[in-house]
């Protein structure tokens, strides 16, 4: 004992560090090797689990792009049986911006190809919006809202038919409410987000 302990005093007077014995035989190891590339280590994982907890969510602009092409065939079909209806048994010139005199057929495949191509491009504004904005589907909500309101108030500056304004202007409205609303769900729904367990580094033993 007296031999070891005198032995520990010579290495501690040249400044050498005590066996790897003698270490573990203490309880608290930080008191005896005080590394300071742990203190960076652990400092590194707390800076990357705070910035994993405030990063935003990322939408996956794949599943968008097939429900958005999905909801343009749908809106598409309504579209064109909307007009083709109103003219076919109601005798309305539906939409207002075409002839009156157009036949059913025409005039259902024109709406329904204006319906599929606007929600193919409110797809693709949910898609620069999610690069872009920092809140994606908000900022979606309010511009497709904007778009809906302009778009019920346009049939009804077009010279012709009222009963055709009015039945057009609410068929943009309800239209366009329902695609602006299924897409704001569909990039709720396809938000992911990050992990926020920081990953492990691996630690190479001495």
């Amino acid at each position: 004992m007296g031999s070891g302990a005198s032995e520990h005093r010579r290495r501690a007077a040249r400044g050498t560090r005590p066996p790897a014995s003698y270490r573990r035989s203490y309880r608290c190891r930080t008191a005896l090797d005080r590394a300071p590339e742990r203190a960076v280590r652990r400092y590194d994982d707390f800076v990357a689990l705070h910035e994993r907890w405030a990063a935003e969510p990322e939408i996956d602009v794949r599943r968008v792009w097939w429900c958005g092409v999905a909801l343009a065939f749908a809106a598409a079909a309504l579209a064109a049986s909307a007009a083709f209806l109103g003219r076919a048994l109601f005798g309305v010139p539906v939409p207002a911006f075409l002839d009156a005199e157009a036949g059913p057929g025409s005039a259902g495949l024109t709406y329904g190809v204006c319906a599929g191509a606007v929600t193919v491009q409110a797809t693709a504004l949910l898609h620069v919006l999610s690069g872009t904005a920092e809140r994606p589907v908000r900022s979606f909500a309010w511009t497709g809202a904007l778009v809906v309101v302009i778009a019920a108030l346009l049939p009804l500056t077009v010279r012709g038919d009222i009963a055709a304004m009015v039945a057009t202007a609410a068929l943009n409205l309800a239209g366009g409410t329902l695609i602006v609303g299924m897409l704001t769900l569909v990039g709720a729904a396809s938000r992911e987000w990050p992990d926020a367990r920081p990953r492990r580094r691996r630690r190479w033993r001495r």
